[in-house]
């Protein structure tokens, strides 16, 4: 394996051992709506999108990205009063959650929750720290950030820190993913050809 595509091991958030992280910024809610089109292209069956960031930090714009990445054909909105938003119709399923205001864990129980968290789908949750014990051991880790970068007047919005990381999962599947999703991020970001401030860097280390 090559240096630069080396997983980072070691760093334990006190849950899991994360092997990989990314991270990246975007200008706003298109580029972020983009990267998501992106990223739908490596997700497969199964795969499981743990979404976490403050309130607009981009998260439902990342999720309208990926239904549209995935071939859904109509337009994904944030589910926070059902909880659960199903997008169907495209390459592959889209569940689409978001915990938000859920009162009781058995709120997930009573919507039949693994079957979407563990289904043939794939699976996005907003507020993922919230149903941490129900999150599955293997997921994609996406936090979303306000930079504080300069103030967008035409979209309303600053700068997004976005931080890519995986969790679990044996050896093959994070050297796969990791590999994978990284020359997708490099590829997003020469199409977009954003005018960013900061540099897009993956870290690696033995």
């Amino acid at each position: 394996m090559k240096p630069e595509d080396k997983q980072r091991y070691g760093e334990d958030d006190g849950d899991l051992i994360i092997h990989g992280v990314l991270t990246l910024e975007t200008e706003g809610p298109e580029e972020t709506r983009a990267l998501g089109v992106y990223l739908a292209e490596k997700l497969e069956a199964g795969d499981f999108i743990a979404l976490d960031g403050e309130l607009a930090s981009g998260k439902t714009c990342l999720v309208q990205g990926l239904a549209e990445g995935l071939g859904y054909r109509g337009q994904a909105t944030s589910p926070t009063f059902t909880l659960l938003h199903l997008y169907e119709g495209g390459r592959l399923p889209l569940y689409h959650f978001d915990v938000y205001r859920l009162v009781s864990p058995d709120e997930l129980e009573g919507l039949g929750y693994e079957e979407y968290f563990y289904g043939d789908g794939v699976c996005a949750v907003e507020w993922s720290g919230l149903t941490r014990d129900y999150l599955p051991a293997r997921r994609i880790g996406i936090q979303l950030e306000q930079t504080g970068g300069a103030h967008n007047p035409e979209t309303g919005s600053e700068k997004r820190r976005i931080t890519v990381r995986l969790y679990g999962g044996d050896e093959a599947w994070r050297r796969e993913r990791f590999v994978a999703i990284r020359r997708l991020l490099d590829e997003w970001r020469t199409d977009v050809k954003t005018k960013q401030t900061g540099e897009y860097h993956a870290d690696s280390g033995d």
